[in-house]
């Protein structure tokens, strides 16, 4: 069973790389898909570009690997996309890697990587052209490393992990080495400091023991010298490069508008799920009931870290709930670690009944929304759930039943929930702009950039309300996204509607619509305009 289900995730991602408007998009995207395509047309290959200029918001790693795969795949939303995949495969390897390492059960290490492949961290991340799921790759190579060295005292393995680790910083910065740096402080309070009878001493000659480990550190950052050596000394706009992106876009975060601490507790729950209740309780576990054996010092690695990691980015700065995501695989390590098994953790009667409610509300939305698919997948569920918590004897029957029911609950959610509702596909509706010239009328540039991604043959132009006039003047279509006056000579010859991403309405006319069905108010239209008179 582990297999199929296994063969049905490489199914999911098989379905969903490919189409432009991702079921989870994550806007960033639609900048580094433009960064890699317009860097491919004008030759741009060492410093990726953006609008004209070199790409000065991240470092170059992933534009790199998204030319190398447009290079050879063609330019698609699918070779751009696998970069992230690569990496999600990747990832899974190490994962099981580790587990096996750790429990040397076969059953039991497929399982954990199957549970983390289903979790909304890798549908999402690892299908989107986003630094995050390289993130996840690299911060848990540098523990695969890590660990193998601590168990073989083969320093190969550090040397290696930390030079490969040292790349990460051409992903998203020194962001990277601040995590790597917070792994050997939590090492280290877990093996320096101890609290006997109320007594706290500290074993100094521990660092002293663990020189190499702090050596090895330093590897991590020769890499990163060299590219900054490189962009300082051998290219003319490499010091305003580096300027811009230490201190505009890495030290500004902290001088910008401070957001609710919540949105990072959210990342928590959210990029977790369906397998947030489980998780929680083996955190709990691992706090509450230690296991005295010889993986109790990475439990406790592991938790501090998790708890250092959380308290740095609810620091004053800007805060989003994915800035958790390259540390939730750790998550998963616990159950080898701790000797829980995913078995006893799903058949929780906490975990079945939040299924359930799960699967309720799925009900409830396919009832509303009138969605027949979802309806009996949801009815389904509710029945197979039901019957594990009342009419199942067999064990195995009650563990079947709840891991299928719960590793299809995000499947389910995108292909008979969010598929169905998905906004019309742009390069159907606009698929007669052809090769020629078109304005996007938005508030944002990055509307324009998103329809160039899907129109790649057109020549896209961007043009704010208050200045079509002067920027649409020699475009031969016209596509407004909000609602405003168009010049005389464009005519009307498509629209359709797309769901709107920010509401403006209180709860109770929320829920009001929702019921009435008032699809208009969740909608906004979007009009094809053509240049010349109407034929």
């Amino acid at each position: 069973m582990v297999y199929l289900l296994l063969g049905l995730l490489l199914v999911i991602f098989g379905s969903l790389l490919g189409v432009p408007d991702a079921p989870f998009p994550q806007g960033d995207e639609i900048m580094h898909i433009r960064s890699i395509r317009e860097s491919l047309d004008l030759g741009s290959y060492l410093l990726p570009s953006l609008s004209g200029f070199p790409n000065p918001y991240k470092p170059p790693l992933l534009f790199w690997m998204g030319m190398v795969s447009d290079s050879i795949f063609g330019v698609h939303y699918l070779s751009e996309r696998l970069v992230s995949f690569a990496f999600g495969i990747g990832t899974m390897v190490l994962l099981y890697r580790l587990v096996f390492a750790i429990s040397k059960s076969k059953s039991e290490t497929l399982l954990t990587t199957l549970i983390f492949g289903f979790s909304f961290l890798s549908l999402k991340f690892f299908g989107l052209l986003m630094m995050e799921g390289p993130m996840v790759f690299f911060l848990l190579f540098y523990f695969h490393s890590f660990y193998f060295y601590k168990q073989t005292k083969h320093t190969s393995y550090l040397i290696f992990g930390s030079l490969v680790t040292g790349i990460g910083y051409l992903l998203k910065g020194p962001i990277l080495h601040v995590y790597i740096l917070i792994i050997l402080i939590s090492y280290f309070y877990v093996t320096v400091i101890r609290i006997r009878n109320g007594k706290i001493t500290f074993q100094w000659n521990q660092i002293i023991r663990e020189k190499f480990l702090l050596f090895s550190y330093v590897l991590t950052f020769i890499i990163p010298l060299l590219w900054i050596s490189f962009l300082y000394f051998q290219i003319p706009s490499g010091k305003d490069l580096l300027r811009f992106f230490f201190i505009t876009e890495n030290i500004g975060k902290f001088y910008s508008s401070n957001q609710s601490g919540l949105r990072i507790w959210l990342g928590w729950l959210i990029y977790t799920i369906p397998f947030t209740i489980p998780l929680i309780q083996l955190v709990w576990n691992s706090i509450r009931f230690p296991k005295q054996n010889k993986y109790q010092i990475y439990v406790s690695t592991l938790l501090v870290f998790i708890l250092l990691v959380t308290c740095l980015h609810l620091l004053p700065n800007r805060k989003d709930p994915y800035y958790v995501t390259p540390f939730i695989s750790f998550l998963f390590l616990l159950t080898s670690m701790q000797r829980i098994s995913w078995k006893s953790l799903l058949l929780s009667k906490m975990n079945r009944y939040s299924i359930l409610i799960v699967y309720f509300i799925l009900l409830l939305l396919s009832i509303v929304l009138r969605l027949h698919t979802l309806f009996i997948f949801s009815i389904l569920g509710v029945l197979i759930i039901v019957s594990s918590l009342c009419f199942f004897q067999s064990d195995q029957n009650k563990w079947r039943a709840v891991l299928i029911t719960q590793i299809l609950v995000i499947p389910i959610f995108i292909f008979f929930l969010l598929k169905p509702l998905s906004d019309p596909d742009l390069r159907e509706e606009a698929k007669e702009v052809g090769e020629n010239s078109v304005c996007i009328v938005a508030e944002n540039p990055w509307t324009a950039m998103d329809v160039q991604n899907k129109l790649i043959n057109a020549k896209v132009k961007f043009a704010l309300p208050l200045t079509i006039e002067e920027n649409c003047s020699e475009s031969n279509y016209l596509i407004s996204f909000i609602e405003t006056k168009i010049p005389n000579e464009f005519h009307r010859v498509n629209s359709w509607f797309q769901w709107k991403q920010h509401l403006q309405m209180n709860t109770k006319s929320l829920i009001s619509s929702v019921f009435k069905m008032e699809k208009q108010k969740f909608q906004t239209e979007i009009v094809l305009w053509k240049k010349g008179r109407l034929e």
